[in-house]
């Protein structure tokens, strides 16, 4: 078998991922852009020269190259289908805004590429499959190892991430207390209070959560880079700048 085939699922998979993003492009130009479409996809042959190798139970296609008369030809049709045969048959995911995306997984972005074929684009729908058992499954069809993607989810669950630093406003008739501001992301909580620090300074945590820390600094506190620390070696930080009247809220992935 040589280096270069590939397993034909995955040149389905590719081809269809592909479309899928030519057929976001054309409803963003309509839904978004307010343009008209020009064009629309409908159905798509094509006819592929490759060799055809097996290993085991997998079939593997190597393009042909010029004038290599034992290749085979290998005909594609797709077509289109109806909005009732996908909600049927593939109710499409709902991603909430602050979810982890597989960007949060230590994977590659080749297997990151992998899972989004299979359908799975966050961490909890990770943590949803093998909470169900269905991890194996998925694996399988995504071509990696299911000790890999459990230990990928294991080092996401045990990393924090910070997501945003946002101002709490104040309550009402407490116009003049000291200012709180509500840090926002996953895992910010484990077995002890974590420790948050602005520019290298303890900040008071006042209230810890998971997903939500709500801090109070001082006044000399309201901007620089923040840290989060849940356990020795486990951190995350961003650089915020909540200082004065351009003050500006920051929203960002950032861990350090």
């Amino acid at each position: 078998m040589t280096s270069n085939t590939q397993p034909i699922q995955e040149f389905i998979q590719a081809l269809s991922s592909q479309l899928d993003a030519a057929q976001r492009a054309l409803s963003l130009k309509a839904s978004n852009l307010n343009l008209p479409l020009s064009f629309a996809l409908k159905e798509i042959a094509f006819d592929l020269r490759a060799q055809v190798e097996f290993a085991g139970a997998e079939v593997r296609i190597r393009p042909a190259g010029p004038g290599d008369p034992s290749a085979s030809t290998i005909r594609f049709g797709l077509t289109t289908i109806t909005r009732p045969m996908i909600e049927e048959n593939a109710p499409p995911p709902v991603i909430d805004k602050g979810e982890e995306t597989l960007d949060h997984v230590d994977l590659t972005a080749e297997e990151k590429r992998r899972l989004e074929w299979a359908g799975v684009r966050s961490v909890d729908q990770l943590r949803d499959l093998q909470a169900r058992g269905t991890d194996r499954e998925v694996g399988r069809i995504a071509s990696l190892p299911v000790d890999r993607l459990r230990a990928a989810l294991v080092r996401a669950a045990a990393h924090p991430m910070v997501l945003h630093v946002l101002p709490v406003a104040p309550a009402a008739g407490d116009a003049d207390g000291p200012p709180l501001l509500r840090v926002r992301g996953h895992n910010l909580l484990q077995d002890d209070p974590p420790r948050v620090t602005i520019a290298g300074e303890p900040v008071k945590v006042v209230s810890a959560a998971a997903q939500e820390l709500v801090i109070a600094p001082l006044a000399h506190q309201l901007s620089g880079r923040l840290v989060v620390e849940t356990a020795p070696g486990a951190t995350a930080g961003t650089v915020f700048d909540l200082s004065g009247p351009t003050a500006r809220p920051v929203s960002n992935g950032g861990a350090s």
